[in-house]
């Protein structure tokens, strides 16, 4: 992923040393492949710089900020998009739309089950271990959020997964933060 946002001059200049650690690889198992992994933490770096903390950028001003949150999100999507698994676009291009929703109706409670249930939806739905209903019980608890703003399915499905309190802090927003 660094490699991705080194390769861009604009963005070089602002990478964090050393690199933080991986959030989301680490929570899902059997891991991510390779190129969901790098396309997940590409796009978890563009929301943070939309909306959170940005973990690996740190960059003067807040255009700079979203045109480099937007810069990741697209490189995230096209390494996920290469690999053709129309699941994954689909479970990403969701979590990009209905992520800044839960922002803009002050739900960031519900951000990290929705980044949880997401990458864990994901390794199900390939035959991960576990839970052999979760990817339709993550489309059930989408559709109440999209429908009714609910995210109290997608807070009950990521009680059940492994949590992350370095990604809760990552996802707070500036005035919360310690």
């Amino acid at each position: 992923m660094r490699e991705a946002l080194a390769a861009e001059p604009s963005l070089a200049a602002g990478l964090v040393s050393p690199a933080p650690e991986v959030l989301m690889a680490p929570l899902v198992c059997p891991p991510l492949e390779v190129w969901e992994a790098e396309g997940l933490e590409l796009i978890l770096e563009g929301f943070l710089l939309h909306h959170g903390r940005p973990r690996h950028l740190r960059l003067e001003g807040r255009g700079r900020q979203v045109l480099a949150g937007d810069y990741c999100y697209a490189q995230g999507l096209v390494r996920v998009a290469a690999a053709g698994d129309l699941y994954v676009i689909e479970a990403l291009a969701d979590l990009i739309a209905l992520g800044p929703g839960l922002v803009a109706r002050g739900r960031r409670d519900g951000l990290a089950p929705l980044w949880l249930t997401t990458a864990a939806a994901i390794v199900h739905r390939r035959g991960g271990p576990g839970d052999d209903d979760l990817p339709l019980r993550f489309g059930v608890a989408k559709l109440s959020l999209r429908r009714d703003a609910d995210v109290e399915p997608l807070r009950a499905l990521a009680g059940e997964l492994p949590g992350s309190a370095a990604l809760e802090a990552a996802l707070q927003p500036e005035a919360v933060r310690s």
